[in-house]
């Protein structure tokens, strides 16, 4: 692909961003963020799954539902999905944007409230990075799996350079902490520390695979404002005046165009998908 840089003059736009997308987090995440990033990122998870007709699955970590919504079309009418995810918010948009059939449960990964031996199929797509207790999540997971079952996780990483660029013009502008989130997101990356945890969590015949998801998402100014927006940045956002901000969204997209294509965002983010078993039927 030939990345074409905007060139354009472009007005300052950082007070009418900030303000478009200052909607609250869990609608931003599943209006901007499940579009152009959520959902490829989840068909990979499923692809991987392979649910078939039939199957019980939960999906951890839930967000807003999207691999819950997408676990009901290959599961059927004889399956049964289910979401779980400790933040209210985001369970209130899943609950408004999922057809029914899907129960919810409002808890963290480490402590479900679900009985033992209850799916088939575990799902998480982009969450196992963000558990306070990876390990203790994981154990979870494999308590709640009937023999035979399996759970299927899928973390980012390594910080694609797109990330970088903006995570440097946050750290120029706001300081370092103000960009512990984006490490975050992207510290679940190696496959070795993927296997350690499944198999210290108990899981047998773990399968890590890595590859990498091709996306093309907004114009670096709207992608900023809709990423920080939909995250624990926002309340730094919030703390800027609007001189800070509009300093900050220039920076931010100078550096990132290298990686504008006509109207669009381009990356490639490393994805990383394991899968581990409960011996038994």
């Amino acid at each position: 692909m030939t990345i074409r840089p905007n060139t354009s003059t472009r007005p300052n736009t950082s007070t009418s961003l900030y303000a478009k997308y200052a909607a609250d987090a869990a609608r931003n995440y599943e209006d901007h963020f499940v579009p152009a990033i959520g959902t490829p990122f989840a068909r990979r998870l499923l692809a991987t799954a392979k649910l078939a007709p039939g199957e019980r699955v939960l999906d951890v970590a839930c967000g807003t539902g999207l691999a819950a919504r997408l676990a009901v079309e290959a599961v059927g009418p004889q399956g049964t999905v289910s979401g779980l995810d400790p933040t209210p918010g985001m369970l209130a948009m899943a609950r408004s944007a999922s057809p029914g059939g899907i129960d919810w449960y409002e808890a963290p990964a480490e402590a479900m409230p679900l009985p033992d031996a209850a799916f088939d199929v575990v799902l998480c797509s982009m969450g196992l990075q963000f558990f306070e207790d990876k390990e203790q999540g994981l154990r979870e997971m494999r308590r709640v799996l009937a023999p035979g079952g399996r759970a299927v996780v899928s973390t980012p990483g390594p910080t694609p350079p797109l990330f970088e660029a903006i995570d440097a013009a946050l750290t120029a502008h706001v300081g370092a902490d103000a960009s512990c989130f984006v490490h975050a997101v992207f510290s679940v990356h190696d496959p070795a520390e993927a296997r350690q945890l499944f198999t210290g969590a108990g899981f047998d015949d773990v399968e890590i695979e890595t590859g990498t998801v091709p996306l093309r998402v907004p114009p670096p100014a709207d992608l900023f404002w809709q990423y920080v927006q939909s995250t624990p940045l926002a309340a730094v956002a919030a703390g800027l005046d609007e001189a800070a901000r509009a300093a900050l969204e220039r920076d931010v997209v100078e550096r990132c165009q290298p990686f504008v294509d006509g109207d669009a965002t381009v990356m490639e983010p490393g994805v990383l998908v394991a899968t581990g078993r409960v011996s038994g039927r």
